[in-house]
């Protein structure tokens, strides 16, 4: 029932990825919350958009997706960038291949409400982390909601519309909030990191052929005539209100960071039953 993101190989990096610059400010945001050491797993890694530039550290990142494209687009951006391959699974998350208490950190970015079973997605990340291991959830990004941005305005119209029809619900899973109330619900300390903001050129025209294009995973899941009266209309009026549709506009975007900790075993939570655990299942190998 999570959806995977096989179509989304050949174009995820153009309606997703970022900067240079903003991948290593991105990079360095990772590192100041779980420290420059240790094994990180990335849950939903795609294309490598967040786990490439800390592979490129010589970080150990173990990435995990549904999607054997995405991975492999991931695969094929490390070679041309002269890296070794990275350790990459093809895997569910509700049922990650790891052994208990097998990584120092679990990163997700703009997972969870791609997952219906995502409280299970958390579960799962709490049995993998070790003692004193952190959860880094992020949200954002060069779509975000809110901003007022030239894709925000009409991604933000088009889903308005497309969601009168009432039978596709947006998401499939959780919203950020309930991510962190569910966090705090497991007892971990949930702190909210500085984000990492960035302004770039946006224009009409381009958030329009997002549309067209049907880039996001929401508008693959709405029936084929409530996608097409939805785009139509949503163009008709951002032609009318903004006939320059060329004319680039600044747009400013941040991702937002929250790290959760949870409790060590002298705390008195799991701790005895995740030692207990450590070196059975699959061990997906060991830092170099």
């Amino acid at each position: 029932m999570s959806v995977a993101f096989d179509r989304a190989a050949g174009f995820y990096d153009q309606s997703r990825g970022l900067d240079p610059a903003v991948e290593e400010l991105v990079a360095d945001r990772v590192e100041e919350a779980v420290g420059r050491e240790g094994r990180l797993l990335e849950i939903g890694v795609g294309t490598g958009r967040i786990a490439l530039p800390l592979h490129r550290r010589g970080r150990w990142v173990v990435g995990l997706d549904l999607s054997v494209p995405m991975l492999a687009r991931y695969r094929a951006k490390a070679a041309a960038a002269g890296l070794p391959p990275p350790p990459v699974l093809r895997g569910d998350a509700t049922r990650l291949p790891l052994r208990d208490a097998g990584v120092d950190a679990v990163l997700e970015v703009h997972v969870l409400h791609l997952i219906p079973a995502w409280e299970r997605v958390l579960a799962e990340a709490r049995r993998v982390l070790a003692p004193g291991g952190v959860l880094l959830h992020a949200g954002g990004g060069r779509y975000q909601r809110g901003s007022g941005s030239p894709r925000d305005q009409v991604i933000g119209r088009f889903d308005e519309l497309a969601a009168a029809d009432g039978r596709t619900p947006r998401v499939v899973g959780a919203s950020h909030r309930q991510v962190l109330d569910h966090l705090r619900a497991m007892g971990a300390q949930v702190e909210e990191l500085e984000p990492v903001a960035w302004e770039e050129q946006e224009t009409y025209a381009e958030a329009l052929a997002w549309v067209s294009e049907r880039v996001f995973s929401y508008h693959w899941r709405l029936p084929d005539e409530v996608w097409r009266a939805a785009a139509a209309q949503v163009r008709a009026e951002i032609h009318a209100e903004h006939p320059d549709l060329d004319t680039p506009r600044p747009a400013r975007h941040s991702f937002q960071f929250v790290a959760a900790r949870f409790p060590t075993a002298g705390d008195g939570e799991q701790g005895g039953s995740r030692e207990a655990g450590r070196g059975t299942g699959l061990v997906v190998g060991d830092p170099p």
